[in-house]
């Protein structure tokens, strides 16, 4: 549970980073003229405090299978996009206009969960080369 929760807090990171990026493609995109205060740097890490959560709430010891794991990342996905939907329009009826953004929002909700996922993918890959590196290092020492 350990490393899981040092994993979660790893993917805060990224996931804030990426909200950053989506807010300002967003923000330029179909509200170019709005202008905010400081509390706007707040935002990002509410949204990325909140969208590492369905990390821990659906971990588990278990060994699941590949099937288990996509359906898993799905609904995780369907959670996420229902939640940041909720606090960035608060479950009020869209107008035309705020629909198209809804579908911005979702569509970035998605982008970053992929991008999260690829780039964790990527940091393990290399984690586990490494460690592969070490241990014919070790290997090779022992049995010399």
């Amino acid at each position: 549970m350990k490393e899981h929760i040092k994993e979660t807090f790893g993917t805060f990171f990224i996931i804030t980073t990426l909200i950053c990026i989506a807010m300002y493609i967003l923000g330029s995109v179909f509200k170019p003229e709005q202008r905010f205060g400081y509390e706007v740097f707040l935002y990002p890490v509410i949204y990325g405090a909140v969208a590492s959560v369905p990390g821990l709430i659906m971990y588990t010891k278990n060994e699941m299978s590949i099937a288990q794991v996509i359906i898993r990342k799905i609904l995780q996905l369907l959670m996420l996009i229902a939640v940041v939907m909720m606090m960035v329009f608060g479950g009020s009826s869209l107008s035309h206009d705020q629909l198209i953004t809804a579908i911005g929002v979702a569509a970035s909700v998605v982008v970053i969960f992929i991008a999260v996922h690829i780039i964790q993918w990527m940091l393990d890959s290399k984690t586990a080369l490494k460690m592969t590196e070490d241990l014919e290092k070790w290997k090779k020492a022992y049995n010399n």
